[in-house]
């Protein structure tokens, strides 16, 4: 086998589906299972300090398919200026976009209709696919190929620029590894774990300056508030540009709002079924503070003309080289040192959801499209109460500078000719949209840079 892929989630098992349609073999190396364990999830306990978020053994799953046995399936490519920061541009993970869409079983669309100089609606597409479910008979059934699960990867050993072997553990048992090519795809925490454990056990084969584990980032999801949005009106605004289709609406920022209020990207989404719980509450409160408009409002939301209920956010989060992944002094049954995460939430973040709300509060007020009320502690910038924090990106970010960055634009360690690392721990900012979709389309570009390479 000239490649090695040691994860089998989204972004290991995508780079050896298109490996396999270059007629390249490869072996995927999964430390969990086929189906959840409790016992594989112990291994991804880790310690939290500063501010908490979810359980790291909760947020990621440690079996054949990886995180993606427990994902929502939300996808959508990245925005463009999301990537002003990164070595590569949105143009060129373009080409890989509708292959992307085939691997996630979705339509290859996602419009976008200007609201108006700020913001526009936009849309995402929903996949239903867990990465093990789908493939696992394709894989058991390929040439091309080898699963191997329950086989924990240790660190790599290599001298002179050149990875030479990785360390395995199946079985109590350790074994080394050869191969041509290694891709390291083991999520956005675990990645950074095995590359800092690499390092310590061999400090001349990894540059000591290389900024593993730091600029870590997180997806703050938030309930923001509460509001109504007269969909009819909304459809009159936008004219023939408005989004008609199933689901949640969803409003983004534009990059003249990140530029003229100084803040990071945002969405917010409403539910396209009327909350019949909070409507009524929700109405109360309007009533109290605009009696007119809450009389207007009470008359509508029968017609069913409005989307009513709790307004939804996600949150870019800025990349901080003090939101880091270190390696604790506990270590797991095989000898490896657990996770210490060192984690503050942005306070950027918080000041990006409050000027966003206000912002689309006074547009929805102008245009008489509807009224939002803002969370307090948004309002009074006092904290973000999450809701969920399952996206983890960065830790061996990309970029062209070794003192800032791990990897190059093509996913391969700095100085090391053999070693590749794939899924979200390389993205160098995070922007508003759930990773996936790119971590896809990173993973195809993969199999086309080994393919190169192979081939020279």
């Amino acid at each position: 086998f000239p490649v090695v892929i040691f994860g089998s989630g989204p972004a290991g098992i995508t780079t050896a589906l298109e490996l396999e349609k270059k007629n390249i073999k490869c072996l995927l190396v999964e430390a969990g299972g086929k189906d959840y364990s409790d016992t594989s999830q112990e291994f991804y306990k880790g310690k939290i300090i500063g501010d908490q978020i979810l359980s790291l053994s909760e947020s990621r799953l440690r079996q054949l398919g990886g995180t993606s046995g427990h994902w929502g399936g939300t996808s959508k490519p990245l925005e463009e200026y999301t990537f002003e920061l990164w070595p590569i541009k949105f143009d060129e993970l373009k080409p890989y976009s509708k292959r992307a869409c085939e691997i996630l079983n979705i339509n290859y669309q996602f419009r976008k209709a200007p609201l108006s100089k700020f913001f526009n609606q936009v849309e995402f597409q929903y996949s239903g696919v867990k990465f093990g479910d789908k493939y696992k008979n394709h894989i058991k059934n390929s040439n091309n190929i080898m699963l191997v699960l329950n086989t924990q990867l240790s660190h790599f050993v290599g001298r002179n620029n050149n990875t030479e072997y990785a360390v395995c553990i199946s079985k109590d048992v350790k074994k080394k590894v050869r191969t041509k090519y290694f891709i390291l795809a083991c999520g956005g925490i675990e990645n950074s774990r095995l590359l800092l454990w690499t390092r310590d056990k061999n400090q001349e084969f990894i540059d000591n300056d290389l900024p593993i584990g730091k600029y870590w980032m997180n997806h703050p999801w938030i309930l923001s508030g509460v509001g109504v949005i007269n969909k009819k009106k909304l459809k009159e605004k936008l004219e023939n540009n408005f989004l008609e289709y199933d689901g949640p609406l969803h409003f983004a920022a534009k990059k003249e709002l990140i530029i003229r209020k100084k803040i990071l990207s945002a969405a917010i989404y409403m539910n396209a079924k009327e909350d019949t719980k909070i409507y009524k509450e929700i109405i109360k409160d309007i009533l109290c503070v605009a009696p007119e408009y809450g009389k207007k409002i009470a008359r509508m939301i029968f017609k069913k003309d409005l989307k009513c209920g709790n307004i939804f956010m996600q949150l870019e989060e800025d990349p901080n080289e003090n939101n880091k992944i270190v390696l604790d002094e506990e270590k797991d049954e095989f000898g490896i040192p657990m996770v210490k995460l060192f984690y503050k939430t942005s306070e950027y973040s918080l000041k990006t959801a409050k000027l966003f709300l206000e912002e689309f509060g006074n547009l929805c007020r102008k245009d008489d499209l509807g009224r939002i009320a803002i969370e307090d502690s948004i309002y009074n910038l006092e904290e973000l109460e999450l809701l969920g924090d399952g996206h983890h990106m960065g830790g061996t970010r990309m970029g062209i500078n070794k003192s800032e960055s791990v990897v190059n634009k093509d996913l391969k360690v700095h100085d090391i000719n053999n070693l590749y690392i794939s899924g979200s721990s390389s993205f160098v900012t995070s922007g508003y949209t759930n990773p996936t979709f790119t971590i896809v389309q990173l993973a195809i570009r993969l199999a086309e840079k080994i393919n190169e390479r192979l081939h020279t």
